[in-house]
């Protein structure tokens, strides 16, 4: 089955939603949620790049422990 994954990142949270089509209708499930913030660097609120980085690869592992891979890379 082919998959297609969404990654959503929002100011406070952000998920992985897969995505396929079963007898052309869309079938979504959400796989993985992470929290989200900011932080303050200087006189500014910035998101945290590295805790992303780490979230989004975490999300995109637990589409591979499940067995429902996406068209990533993994080597």
């Amino acid at each position: 089955m082919e998959y297609f994954l969404a990654i959503d990142i929002g100011a406070s949270s952000g998920r992985h939603v897969l995505g396929h089509y079963e007898n052309n209708v869309l079938i979504t499930e959400v796989i993985y949620r992470f929290k989200n913030g900011v932080l303050e660097k200087g006189k500014h609120l910035v998101w945290d790049i590295n805790k992303l980085k780490k979230e989004i690869t975490n999300g995109l592992l637990e589409c591979k422990k499940i067995g429902k891979n996406t068209y990533f890379d993994w080597h």
